[in-house]
């Protein structure tokens, strides 16, 4: 133990007496200006504390104004040797004077005193301890030799010093740790943001891929049934083709089984089955037919909500079912976004389009004033099934659709959405009219 002792003190007094092994501040405008500032402070202040003091001739009391003044802003570059020359300044300053009477402090000067401590704080914002321990006890060692050289000796002159070069490092370090506390938050907390926005991100797609896979799964199925029922329902149809559709058959089998096993393996790695009810993987999904049951939700929700739509809009048998569900669970989370950030706002879903597109727009005004009476008779009659933004996001990406967000110069908020529509599978273009060019 004695052997590791020993290695330590003899690392710290070689960190301590090495230039280059404390860090310098950065060197931003704020820094430069503050040590220039005290360093012009120090060599004014000091000249004339040295000549009305300490009995020093003008040009001396000149000479160690300016050599204490050098490590202040030698310590923004190189802050050990700034350290070392500092205590070199106050020890040539203190050696040769005399104070003027027995008020004034010896061997430390207060201007030495001032010196030392600045670059001594400077020096504990990079330092590590036991670098502080030794410039500590060289400082308490410098304070000793000059006190042996003159009779009386009074050891309370060297308690102001001695406190301050305690308290100064300790307050340093303080500070240091505090800042760096501040930026591991704040680390910490961008960390956790990206996990969230990357944990909601899986979230909601495994919701699409479970919504996917019912749409899906309702045409995979209609293909079944078809190709099971053609021997039965064509006559006399050859072998080769009843082989043919029995094998249409057990590939649609084949692939609903594989979307089901794909389904558990989403939504067990994100998580999806925590949040979600479990009725809703069997129930039916909604559509353009159900946007008037979820207007009345949000009435119920305490929401002046009114539905617009167009007559142009296709009939939703028209409407494939991912588009027409999109549509739906774009209005339901405007909807549940204006009951959570905007209560007792107007809001205004309009449905538009043609064959080629559906266009969805929900705009709210701006929210009733803090304090102003909100009537929410079924504040959960709204529900979220999405994430915001991001889910909106997800399910218009996915139908290579286009969305656009924004506040409104009132202080309310629109969502706009355009879904693609595309062709029926059975359109074929028309024939074309004989003799026509």
């Amino acid at each position: 133990m004695k052997i590791d002792r020993s290695a330590a003190v003899l690392t710290a007094m070689r960190e301590a007496l090495s230039p280059t092994a404390v860090a310098p501040l950065p060197h931003t405008r704020r820094t430069h200006w503050v040590l220039s500032l005290l360093a012009l402070f120090v060599g004014v202040t000091g000249w004339f504390d040295l000549y009305q003091h300490y009995d020093v001739g003008a040009p001396g009391a000149l000479a160690a104004g300016i050599a204490r003044a050098v490590p202040v802003l030698l310590c923004l570059y190189r802050p050990l040797p700034a350290w070392w020359l500092a205590l070199g300044a106050a020890i040539a300053t203190a050696a040769p004077t005399h104070p003027a009477s027995s008020g004034e402090p010896w061997p430390w000067a207060v201007t030495s005193v001032l010196s030392i401590v600045i670059v001594l704080v400077v020096v504990a914002l990079r330092a590590p301890r036991r670098v502080l321990v030794v410039l500590w006890l060289s400082l308490l060692a410098a304070g000793v030799g000059l006190l042996l050289t003159r009779s009386p000796i009074e050891p309370g002159e060297l308690l102001p010093m001695t406190v301050l070069a305690t308290l100064a490092p300790l307050t340093a370090e303080a500070i240091a740790g505090r800042g760096d506390a501040q930026r591991r938050l704040v680390l910490v907390e961008e960390v956790s943001q990206a996990e969230h926005a990357r944990r909601t991100l899986l979230e909601e797609r495994a919701r699409i891929a479970r919504e996917l896979h019912d749409v899906v799964a309702h045409h995979m199925s209609v293909i079944t049934v078809q190709a099971d029922s053609a021997p039965y329902r064509i006559a006399e149809l050859p072998p080769a083709a009843v082989d043919e559709f029995g094998s249409i058959a057990a590939e649609a089998r084949r692939s609903l089984t594989e979307m089901r096993r794909l389904l558990h393996v989403l939504r067990h790695d994100a998580g999806a089955d925590a949040d979600g009810d479990a009725g809703a993987e069997h129930s039916p999904q909604p559509g353009l037919a159900e946007l008037p049951t979820l207007i009345e939700a949000a009435h119920r929700a305490g929401l002046d909500a009114h539905l617009s739509v167009a007559d142009a809009v296709p009939t939703p048998d028209l409407v494939p079912v991912g588009v027409q569900l999109s549509a739906y669970r774009l209005v339901q989370e405007s909807l549940s976004n204006v009951v959570r950030h905007a209560p007792g706002a107007t809001v205004r879903v309009t449905v538009a389009g043609d064959a080629r597109a559906l266009r969805i727009s929900v705009v709210n005004s701006a929210p009733e004033p803090v304090g102003a009476p909100v009537e929410a008779r079924d504040p959960d009659a709204v529900t979220s099934t999405g994430q915001g933004l991001i889910g909106m996001r997800e399910r218009v990406a996915m139908l290579d659709g286009e969305l656009t967000t924004g506040a409104l110069p009132d202080g309310g908020f629109r969502v706009a959405a355009m879904l693609p529509v595309p062709p029926p599978a059975d359109a074929s273009p028309a024939a074309p009219t004989p003799g026509a060019t």
